[in-house]
C-alpha cells in the first residue's frame, strides 16, 4: 500500500468531541491523544468526514470507505486506511503580533517519525529543516521565536530568540513560528466557548465547550492500495486524488451548522 501524508488547517474553530462524561467546568471536551495529551482527531472521525464530503453513496464510496451503515449484507472493509490526525502546531496570542504558530520539539519529532515509520515520500529539504528545528534547546517557560525581537510574550510566556532560519518551513508550519517545550505546549489552554439553548428567548441550558482554534494544523496518513487494474485506478484512486489532494475543504467534528470544523485539507507527500 502507498502511504500519503496530509495536513488539515482549521479555517474555523474545531470541536471533535471526546464523548466522555466529566464533572469539570468544561462540559464538552475535544478528543485528545492518550499518550501526548494533545488534541487529536480520531481516525473514525476523519473517515466519516471524508465519506460525507464525498457525496452520495456509490460504488466509489463503498470501495474507498466500506459499505454504508444501512447495508447489512456487505461486510467488506474500505480499501483506504485512515490513521488519526495529530496536532502539529496551533496559534497562540502575542503582545507583538496577532499570533504566533506554536509547536514543540516533541510534536516536530513525532511528525518526522511518522514520515519515517510510514515510509512517506516527503520533501528532503523540509525534512532537513525540521531536523534542525527538533534539535533546538527549549527551556521550560521560555519558548523560542526565530526573529530578533525583544520583549515578546506568548500567552503568559516570555520568549527567547534563536538565530535559526525557519523561513523554509512557512508553508508547512505557517508564519511566525514559536517552539515550546513539550510540557508547556501540552499545557497551553484551548479556547472555551459558552453555548446556550434558548426557548422563547429564555435560557434553558448553558454549557461550555472546548474548541481547537482556527489556523491550527494537524497531520495524518492515508494508506491506499496499489494492486489496482487500470480502470479501478482511474475510477477510484485517481478520483479520490482529484477530489481531496488539491487543498480541498472538508468539515470535521460537530456543530457544522454554526460553522465549526471548516478546514483545508492538503496533500504534503509527493
Amino acid at each position: 500500500m502507498k502511504k500519503d501524508l496530509y495536513t488539515i488547517t482549521t479555517l474555523s474553530n474545531l470541536h471533535v468531541g471526546s464523548g466522555d462524561i466529566n464533572f469539570d467546568i468544561i462540559d464538552n471536551q475535544v478528543q485528545r491523544d492518550a499518550i501526548t495529551g494533545l488534541p487529536t482527531i480520531h481516525s473514525s472521525s476523519l473517515k466519516g468526514a471524508f465519506r460525507e464530503a464525498s457525496g452520495e453513496e456509490s460504488n466509489y464510496t463503498s470501495y474507498i470507505f466500506g459499505p454504508s451503515n444501512t447495508d447489512n449484507s456487505n461486510h467488506q472493509t474500505g480499501a483506504f486506511h485512515f490513521f488519526e490526525a495529530s496536532l502539529l502546531c496551533r496559534p497562540v496570542r502575542s503582545n507583538e503580533k496577532p499570533y504566533y504558530m506554536a509547536s514543540s520539539v516533541g510534536a516536530i519529532k513525532n511528525f518526522l517519525e511518522i514520515i519515517e515509520d510510514f515510509e512517506i515520500d516527503f520533501d528532503e529539504t523540509i525534512k532537513s529543516e525540521l531536523e534542525k528545528l527538533k534539535k533546538q534547546s527549549v527551556q521550560s517557560g521560555k519558548p523560542l521565536i526565530f526573529e530578533q525581537l525583544n520583549g515578546v510574550v506568548l500567552e503568559d510566556f516570555e520568549t527567547e530568540t534563536s538565530a535559526l532560519d525557519v523561513s523554509a518551513l512557512s508553508d508547512l508550519l505557517g508564519e511566525n513560528i514559536a517552539l515550546f517545550s513539550d510540557e508547556d505546549f501540552k499545557r497551553l489552554e484551548l479556547p472555551v466557548l459558552a453555548r446556550n439553548y434558548l426557548e422563547d428567548g429564555i435560557s434553558k441550558n448553558l454549557w461550555y465547550e472546548e474548541v481547537v482554534p482556527k489556523k491550527s494544523i494537524f497531520y495524518f496518513v492515508i494508506a491506499k492500495p496499489t494492486n489496482l487494474d487500470e480502470q479501478d485506478k482511474k475510477d477510484k484512486l485517481e478520483a479520490f486524488e482529484k477530489r481531496f489532494d488539491n487543498q480541498s475543504r472538508v468539515q470535521f467534528g460537530g456543530n457544522k451548522s454554526i460553522g465549526y470544523g471548516y478546514s483545508k485539507v492538503k496533500k504534503v507527500s509527493k
